[in-house]
């Protein structure tokens, strides 16, 4: 190990030959460099005046490490911006903490530009001359869910009287009740289980098969019928999304009636109506009697709102044996950060904190998975982080994955927060804490999009973790610490 700092020495010409100008003019870069020597060397005990033999005595580094505790706790996740297409159908209580989560959603549909009926001389008609839909159902399908894959659940269905804005930021406290008639009676009512038994394994083992729930009824069907009958009023109503949505149809609200245990991961819904019109046989002419259908599906061109509700937080909230996190829309940890204990002029060279995960073990057949990526930010910007579509920076905002072999989240190095606050408080010595939030930070759980560029991994896109998850984490009344390796200059005067 000596040998490594001696190279660093001769490498950088720093030898009792130079001059004291020279020497003083490169401090700044030497430390640096012996920094990340010293740290690789730090696997020997006699190591504590490694390489100050060549150095001038005015020159000699000096470093130090220090733990602080760290104070955390369990703070309510009221609401999230829920960007994603993925919406979440169904209750589920969790034997473990007695939490209970429930989730709906509202959905508008898209119109693909000028589409069109086929010309109406060639529809079906009626005895007394009327064209009608022969069927209209809504299809939510779903490749993954949460829970008891045979437990029921009942789904009411409403159309939506005020439509979703393109300009509006919806949060998962969103009001239903604000975009539905609360006191109508709903179109469709659906009774369904995760696994529909009616469907035969023949066809549930197929690779092209994808679980649904169909909802049908004689009002969706007649719905149907005026969607028809409004296109040959005015095709102009068909024209795009905004058109269609304004005149034909604001969307449904997907409503959780009834049952616990389970919830789909819902990732299409599709509005179709059906429909008999003719087409030429092979005589030429046009009598022979067909179906079609006109599909129209929740895209990421429209909006679908999500509204989670959430039920017995408290007592893990208040728990002080720990904090923890759940998802989605349920629990962050809040870090009070120890800057008021941090040296003031020494350089910071690391600073690290690393949470550790409590196993809970419990006899619940249904798990909620341990969240994988979690999001440090502070907690000022724990909104608007989202909102502004921001990535981690490494500097104000930080993100680490969990390691299941050490059962840990390891925040390794956030020392560009840590000196930024600390210059806060530098800066402005009477002041610095006029907001009492100004040293917090909240741990969020998420997911990450990303892409290859380069041959590199870059972060696109953070989104709040939606899945049902789970993590009970060392701290509270339990100080966690913050480990701080500082260096500097020894003053030898």
């Amino acid at each position: 190990m000596p040998m490594l700092v001696m190279f660093f020495m001769i490498r950088y010409g720093i030898t009792q030959n130079y001059n004291q100008l020279e020497i003083t003019h490169m401090k700044v870069n030497i430390l640096g460099i012996l920094f990340s020597a010293l740290v690789f060397a730090a696997c020997d005990d006699t190591t504590s005046t490694l390489g100050q033999e060549v150095m001038p005595e005015g020159d000699r580094v000096e470093i130090k490490v220090d733990e602080y505790d760290v104070s955390t706790g369990s703070i309510l996740a009221e609401s999230l911006l829920a960007k994603t297409t993925t919406a979440y159908l169904g209750k589920y209580t969790d034997p473990y903490s007695q939490t209970i989560f429930e989730t709906d959603f509202m959905a508008q549909f898209n119109c693909l530009e000028d589409f069109e009926f086929p010309e109406k001389a060639i529809m079906k008609k009626e005895e007394d001359g009327t064209i009608k839909a022969k069927l209209t159902e809504l299809r939510l399908y779903y490749s993954t869910y949460f829970g008891d894959s045979l437990n029921v659940q009942t789904l009411e269905v409403y159309p939506l009287t005020n439509r979703l804005k393109e300009d509006e930021t919806y949060y998962t406290d969103v009001n239903p009740a604000d975009f539905y008639n609360e006191k109508s009676a709903p179109i469709a009512v659906k009774t369904y289980s995760a696994v529909d038994l009616t469907v035969k394994d023949s066809l549930r083992w197929t690779s092209t098969y994808y679980p649904n729930v169909r909802v049908l009824s004689d009002k969706l069907t007649d719905f149907g019928t005026e969607m028809i009958n409004k296109f040959y009023t005015n095709k102009d109503y068909y024209a795009n999304a905004e058109a269609f949505i304004d005149n034909i149809c604001k969307g449904f609200y997907f409503k959780c009636k009834q049952g616990d245990g389970t919830v789909l991961n819902i990732d299409q819904a599709h509005l179709n109506v059906y429909f008999d019109y003719y087409i030429k046989s092979s005589s030429g002419a046009i009598d022979s009697l067909v179906t079609g259908v006109a599909q129209f599906s929740a895209t990421p061109e429209v909006i679908q709102a999500n509204r989670f509700k959430t039920d017995n937080l408290k007592t893990l909230i208040e728990n002080e044996e720990c904090t923890y996190l759940q998802t989605p829309a349920g629990i962050f940890t809040e870090i009070t950060l120890p800057i008021d204990d941090l040296s003031l002029n020494d350089t910071i060279n690391s600073a690290q904190l690393i949470l550790t995960k409590y196993n809970h073990f419990n006899d619940e057949k249904y798990q909620m998975n341990t969240p994988q990526t979690l999001l440090m930010v502070p907690k000022g910007d724990m909104y608007k982080f989202f909102e502004n579509n921001k990535v981690p920076d490494n500097k104000t905002s930080y993100y680490t994955s969990y390691s299941s072999s050490y059962n840990q989240y390891d925040f390794n190095n956030i020392a560009y927060l840590i000196n930024t606050l600390r210059s806060k408080k530098r800066n402005d010595p009477t002041g610095y804490n006029k907001d009492p939030e100004w040293n917090k930070v909240v741990l969020i759980p998420i997911t990450m999009i990303t892409q290859t560029i380069n041959n590199q991994q870059i972060i696109v896109n953070v989104r709040h973790d939606l899945q049902m998850g789970f993590a009970k984490l060392k701290g509270n009344k339990d100080k966690l610490k913050l480990k701080v390796i500082y260096s500097k200059f020894k003053d030898m005067n």
